[in-house]
């Protein structure tokens, strides 16, 4: 069993369905993800099925989970739908394109995708699903829905777990869960279907843009933001600030909101008239999910952890 598979089996998600009834299963899976064709394709006496829900910040988590094999075929409707498999296979043809899903990857379908999938007998997996309103500049005509090795890809992979482990333990930060997952998406999606070419600004105009753009982080760091809100208010494409970001930088904007982030994190746990805070509650004040992935991001950044930083702060 994977560690998210783990934290799913917690309290956080609400159990709306757990049964063998097949034809249970199908009605609940329509009024959930919309409307499909479903067929059992391994003997009915072996189907069992457990649906779990849960929401982070808008956005709504389905924890899927049984046993038999199925073949589904079925229309992606209002939503951008992450699928995260922790057990078992499906094979999915995409708009006619055949795709492997497996623990390790994920995929994203769009509205107006058509998908024709079969599964192995066990099956385990997250489905997230994003309203459209909220990614703001999402491009339909985005890459193809399997996310595997990419830079781009391995981010929304990451941030679709970070999802699933805030739906399962509510209250740590979820809001923050929600913004990176969609800035993810939004950034590996204009990534792969902005074929334009870059917009050329002078040096110095990047260097004032991407001031701005820190200064406008330092600011509202704290509260979950969007890459869409960023370029609106320093009053620059999206594509333009990635690629000023990039090109003086070498990262995106929100891997420096999350730089920013971790050095205020930083700065609290140094400080100790902040030590009857704990370091979770601190990671929150500083714009952080409260969780291990936050702690393995500082221990990247600053070769130690936070409990090791506040430790040598109360001995200093």
């Amino acid at each position: 069993m994977s560690a998210v598979s783990e934290i799913l089996e917690t309290e956080g998600l609400t159990t709306i369905l757990e049964t063998t009834d097949f034809g249970q299963w199908h009605h609940s899976v329509a009024g959930n993800l919309g409307h499909h064709t479903s067929a059992l394709l391994s003997p009915v006496e072996g189907f069992k099925a457990t649906m779990r829900l849960g929401h982070v910040a808008g956005l709504q988590v389905l924890h899927l989970k049984g046993a038999g094999a199925l073949e589904m075929i079925r229309e992606q409707c209002d939503s951008v739908v992450v699928w995260l498999p922790l057990q078992g296979i499906s094979e999915e043809e995409v708009n006619g394109q055949a795709l492997l899903s497996e623990p390790g990857t994920a995929m994203v379908f769009t509205p107006g995708d058509h998908l024709h999938g079969r599964t192995s007998l066990e099956m385990e997996g997250v489905s997230i699903l994003i309203p459209t309103d909220a990614l703001p500049g999402w491009k339909r005509s985005a890459p193809p829905p399997l996310l595997r090795s990419g830079r781009g890809e391995q981010a929304v992979l990451a941030a679709a777990r970070v999802v699933a482990t805030a739906a399962a333990t509510p209250g740590s930060g979820s809001g923050f869960a929600s913004e990176q997952l969609k800035n993810s998406l939004l950034q590996w999606s204009l990534f792969h279907s902005d074929q334009a070419p870059k917009e050329r600004i002078t040096a110095v105009r990047r260097r004032r843009l991407i001031n701005q753009a820190r200064e406008w982080m330092e600011t509202h760091g704290s509260r979950p933001f969007t890459v869409v809100e960023l370029s609106e208010a320093v009053g620059a494409s999206i594509r333009q600030l990635q690629y000023s970001f990039q090109d003086e930088l070498g990262c995106s904007p929100m891997a420096e909101a999350k730089r920013q982030r971790l050095h205020r994190l930083r700065g609290q746990l140094l400080d100790r008239s902040q030590n009857h805070l704990s370091i979770a509650e601190l990671m929150e004040q500083s714009g952080l999910l409260a969780c291990g992935v936050t702690a393995a991001d500082y221990r990247s950044l600053f070769g130690e952890l936070p409990r090791q930083t506040r430790r040598r702060s109360l001995v200093a």
